[in-house]
């Protein structure tokens, strides 16, 4: 009885957060994104149409690609900026 009741809640609970993240990410993030980024190209766009979800999972894909490489970039300005050399087979700073 306390197992149905356990199992009864985690499957509520899980039900709750997947609806959170697909909201989040895929209706408000991917398709909000694409919408707004398809909509000066093309008038008639679909806001919860592929193209939208398409375009905005792009959009988010290549931010956070350029994210980590922006990162990198600063790592290693940061090492020459105080003398160092940076090396770059171990990617660590040597001073």
């Amino acid at each position: 009885m306390a197992l149905d009741v356990v199992g009864d809640l985690l499957e509520v609970v899980g039900r709750f957060l997947f609806r959170i993240l697909n909201e989040v990410l895929v209706e408000f993030l991917c398709k909000g994104t694409g919408y707004l980024i398809c909509k000066p190209f093309k008038s008639n766009v679909d806001p919860d149409g592929f193209l939208a979800f398409a375009v905005g999972f792009i959009f988010w894909l290549a931010a956070v690609i350029l994210g980590f490489q922006l990162y990198e970039f600063i790592k290693v300005d940061q090492c020459l900026d105080s003398g160092g050399s940076f090396d770059y087979a171990n990617k660590k700073c040597v001073k």
